[in-house]
């Protein structure tokens, strides 16, 4: 006979076995630990969403113009595309005016253009004439209602070289170029009156009378 407690035979086996593998609590709890960290983990990015990318911006591609082909009619013969009526632009058109020519406008009458020049006329007439120069006279009207002053223009060839003038009512008188000769009065002359100017020239050659006369622009009467 031993001399030891006796243990009875019906008591559980479990204790012993927890007892004698202490290992396995310590496998079970960090499972235990691990399987939470898990949840924890998967709950965590359930909740985050995912940034959404903004659309991309729509993509136009270049269409090109495509001719219209010619169908099928239902009769079974082909029917031609219609057709697209082509515009143009027109086409600059020549000047109603371009290429015609227009009539030549009349000049206006010696008494018409003195009237325009205040009325004022001229008359041009040569009284005497030798191998070396001859003589004229020429008269000056103001037919106005007030003074005017006057200028007279003589225009002759180049054969004529001097002139010599002399008139009651004061005269002054220059030369402009080759046979061109300037009168003008000193002072204007009354309405109604008249100036006489006597002159005489010195020439090469013939001739008395000049090529063109104006008063004030308008033309003299050549005599």
């Amino acid at each position: 006979m031993s001399g030891g407690p006796v243990r009875p035979s019906g008591a559980p086996a479990a204790p012993r076995v927890l007892t004698s593998v202490p290992w396995i609590v310590l496998v079970l709890g960090v499972g235990l630990i691990v399987g939470l960290l898990v949840v924890v983990l998967l709950s965590l990015r359930g909740e985050e969403q995912a940034p959404v990318p903004a659309p991309a911006p729509p993509m136009y591609l270049p269409t090109l113009g495509v001719e219209p082909t010619a169908t099928a009619s239902p009769t079974g013969g082909a029917t031609a595309a219609p057709t697209v009526p082509e515009t143009r632009s027109p086409s600059p058109t020549a000047s109603p005016t371009a290429g015609v020519s227009r009539p030549a406008t009349p000049r206006p009458s010696a008494s018409v253009r003195a009237a325009a020049a205040g009325a004022v006329t001229a008359r041009y007439e040569a009284t005497a004439s030798d191998r070396d120069g001859f003589e004229a006279r020429l008269t000056v009207v103001n037919g106005s209602g007030g003074g005017q002053g006057w200028e007279v223009e003589l225009f002759f060839t180049g054969n004529v070289k001097s002139i010599q003038a002399s008139s009651s009512s004061g005269l002054s008188v220059s030369t402009q170029g080759s046979g061109v000769f300037v009168l003008r009065g000193t002072g204007p002359l009354p309405a109604g009156q008249s100036a006489t100017v006597r002159l005489q020239f010195g020439r090469t050659g013939t001739g008395d009378r000049p090529g063109r006369c104006t008063v004030n622009g308008a033309d003299c009467v050549i005599g």
